[in-house]
């Protein structure tokens, strides 16, 4: 195709692939009042189709339309937007036109909304623009910041397109005669960035729907939800907070994702392999559940951990409804709170594993259990049977996602609840053969498919070595004391955990939901604290648990229906452990400790800092007044403090950890051919595959060098390994050092 024609090309492929979307845009826009439900998957599924045109970013570009496109894209500036707001309330006071003037007004509202909204968006996400995004996550990790003054990694969303499309709704709506007009002047601010290459075709859809719902949130009766609207928007900032901006860690995010790859790659979507060898560490669920967002995004960091974050955004969704079904919205909210901003959560929705899937669906199973429960024996209708099928699919769901706890933890938990609550003779309804084929309907193909094809080798591995080995013995070095998940929780809930001691009480005294979260938390807690193998994730499904009493505890401090010792105990335990771990930050610096990471001194002020402001708020409960000023600011230092350990302590961290391996996986990947031969020796580095795009010859001991003897003289190999075997490889194999870190080191043959 001759160049003059290049510019239109574009604009064709443009077309082709945005028509759809443009069209379901429309209907958003153009219609705000339609059902919420179909409005939210209707702009999910326009955005997710997006991206399947952002490969083809190099098409449209040229030269032919160039000056039409800086025209359109100094038109959907911000500042030029709010000038054409002031000129409309402008006309509107000089020409006594009350609507003109209003929508100058309203509109100057929603650009600077929009604009508040964008930069939120793009410290979120962090996409590399066009012209950067072969620069990789390094330029990111070593060069750590809250906000991206340099331009290179603010891309999603289009911040022209999303203040365009918020001040095209606010002027459709008070002249609704010009609405196309409007709507086209917006899309076509959409169309310049993407041709002028500043933007993916993805970041423009993805601004203009938030353009048009920031303006639909401020503008129209969903306004009046916002409460829940605001808390679910919180979820969804902490759960994608920098998501994808960190390398994967070894060992178990790595080799998740590593699979899922494979998994693509070869398209075998019924036995996970790693390394090209059956991987029976797992069910198949979250696995497919990664596939899905590689196919759609393709294989990365953020793909890697989008269903933690996206089932993390779930859970909190689910209990804000279930607490306000059975409550309030308050406690719905105090609930939430608990359960979203603590670090454990902040984590696992940032972990491409799979623990918060996994506690997605007991809470889901126990949350449906409970409600069909309460409407049994309140109003006697068959609504409970509902209920009780969605227990019993999401039980299927979770045994899908890890196996035999799936059903274990639900089924002990409703047990022992009847069994306390002298309501027993329940467990007839629940075992009631429709629940039971529904959830081998669900759960069981996948088992019964694994076992023909694999046998007894897959019966061996995953129910003896990774369900009763994993549980009675201690795996891969993973033991710990039977207080083990004591600290774990001090940490992980910090700062709610200091509310839970008077729901212990409570549960004890009381039936109902009390009950129901003390024994949930026990069963959690006793079965992993005997185990032998413990890790900090295991815990992860009593999390929901305790956030459900933490909120009620709070809630009865408001209400004033809490004695006075229960709550001078839980402020004065808060406000001491806040304050020593204050005063440790703000020493640390100044003390030389043995660590390999360097750290700068003010994340050390940072966090005490926001240990102090818990401290202050904390104390400020004890006045009796003001409950949620002292939450609520409890609520915003712990968001900073998390915003602060992801800024700026993890990126060091992830680099001293991962950097190297990265960088002689990318290495490989790129200079190492088809028929070139990747080896490890003495290390189990699963990002070293996802990185390489290959499949590793594990090496170890004697054998291995003598196995590698045999195969270096006909190939190119590069052997990635330790520091202290870099000798012994060179002398024995005759290999060349390529390059050492220190810690690690990358041989060659050529």
């Amino acid at each position: 195709m001759s160049r003059i024609h290049q510019p239109y090309a574009g604009i064709h492929c443009i077309l082709d692939f945005y028509m759809p979307s443009i069209i379901s845009l429309s209907v958003i826009t153009l219609n705000p009042d339609m059902n919420r439900t179909i409005l939210i998957i209707l702009s999910i599924v326009v955005f997710i189709v997006s991206f399947q045109a952002d490969p083809f970013l190099h098409e449209f570009h040229g030269e032919g339309l160039a000056p039409a496109a800086q025209f359109f894209s100094i038109l959907g500036n911000g500042i030029t937007l709010l000038v054409i707001c002031v000129l409309f309330f402008t006309a509107g006071l000089i020409f006594k036109n009350e609507s003109i003037r209003k929508s100058g007004i309203y509109g100057s509202v929603a650009v600077l909304a929009a604009g508040i909204l964008v930069q939120i968006l793009k410290t979120v996400f962090e996409r590399p623009r066009p012209n950067f995004s072969d620069t990789g996550l390094l330029m990111l990790l070593e060069n750590p910041t809250l906000f991206d003054f340099s331009g290179k990694f603010n891309s999603f969303p289009s911040g022209h397109t999303t203040v365009s499309f918020s001040l095209a709704y606010i002027l459709s709506k008070s002249h609704p005669r010009f609405s196309l007009v409007f709507y086209a002047l917006a899309g076509a601010v959409g169309l310049s960035r993407v041709y002028l290459g500043s933007h993916y075709p993805s970041d423009v859809i993805g601004g203009a729907i938030a353009g048009a719902g920031i303006s639909i949130f401020l503008f129209s009766d969903i306004r009046k939800d916002w409460k829940a609207t605001i808390f679910l928007t919180g979820a969804v900032f902490v759960s994608f907070f920098k998501l994808g901006g960190l390398l994967l860690f070894d060992v178990d995010e790595a080799v998740f994702s590593e699979a899922t790859r494979e998994m693509v790659e070869t398209g075998n979507y019924i036995t996970p392999t790693y390394n090209y060898e059956p991987r029976y560490d797992k069910p198949i669920l979250f696995y497919w559940l990664q596939a899905i967002a590689y196919k759609l995004f393709g294989a990365s960091e953020f793909s890697a951990r989008l269903p933690s974050a996206i089932t993390g955004i779930g859970l909190a969704a689910i209990t804000f409804f279930f607490i306000k079904k059975l409550y309030d919205q308050r406690v719905a909210l105090l609930a939430g709170l608990c359960l979203i901003l603590n670090l454990q959560f902040f984590v696992y929705t940032h972990s491409a594993v799979t623990d918060m899937t996994l506690t997605l669906f007991i809470t889901a199973s126990l949350y449906s259990f409970y409600l069909g429960f309460h409407q049994y024996h309140t109003s006697h209708i068959a609504h409970h049977n509902k209920w009780y099928m969605l227990c019993w699919v999401f039980a299927a769901l979770a045994a899908l996602t890890k196996g035999i706890i799936g059903i274990l933890f639900p089924a002990a938990i409703v047990f022992i609840y009847l069994l306390t609550a002298g309501r027993l003779s329940d467990i007839k309804t629940l075992l009631a053969p429709r629940y039971i084929l529904v959830f081998l309907a669900v759960a069981a193909p996948w088992y019964i498919a694994q076992f023909y094809i694999n046998g007894w080798e897959f019966f061996n591995a995953f129910i003896i070595k990774h369900h009763f080995k994993r549980y009675t013995d201690v795996i891969s070095s993973h033991s710990g004391p039977i207080y083990f998940y004591v600290p774990v929780i001090l940490a992980g809930f910090f700062p709610w955990v200091a509310f839970l001691p008077n729901v212990f009480y409570r549960g004890i005294k009381e039936k109902g939901l009390y009950l129901f979260a003390l024994i949930w938390f026990s069963v959690v807690f006793v079965f992993f604290s005997i185990s032998g193998t413990k890790l900090p994730n295991y815990i992860m499904p009593l999390f929901p648990a305790m956030a459900i009493m933490a909120g009620l505890t709070i809630n009865n401090f408001i209400e004033g229906r809490l004695k006075k010792a229960w709550l001078y105990a839980s402020v004065i335990s808060l406000v001491t452990i806040a304050i020593a771990i204050a005063m440790t930050s703000f020493a640390l610096p100044y003390y030389q400790v043995a660590i390999e990471i360097n750290l700068p001194h003010y994340l050390f002020w940072g966090i005490g800092i926001c240990f102090i402001v818990i401290a202050l708020f904390s104390l400020t409960i004890l006045t009796g007044k003001q409950y949620p000023l002292s939450i609520g600011g409890i609520a915003l230092a712990v968001t900073v403090l998390l915003i602060i350990l992801r800024t700026y302590a993890v990126p060091p961290v992830n680099l001293q950890l991962q950097k190297t391996l990265y960088q002689y996986s990318s290495y490989a990947w790129k200079n190492l051919g088809d028929d070139g031969l990747l080896a490890t020796y003495e290390i189990n580095q699963p990002s070293i595959s996802f990185y390489s795009r290959k499949r590793i010859l594990k090496l170890d001991g004697e054998k291995g060098i003598n196995e590698l003897q045999g195969i270096m003289i006909s190939k190119d190999i590069l052997l990635i390994t330790k520091k202290e075997y870099i000798q012994k490889l060179m002398d024995g194999l005759k290999l060349k050092l390529i390059d050492t870190d220190g810690k690690y080191a990358m041989l060659g043959n050529r």
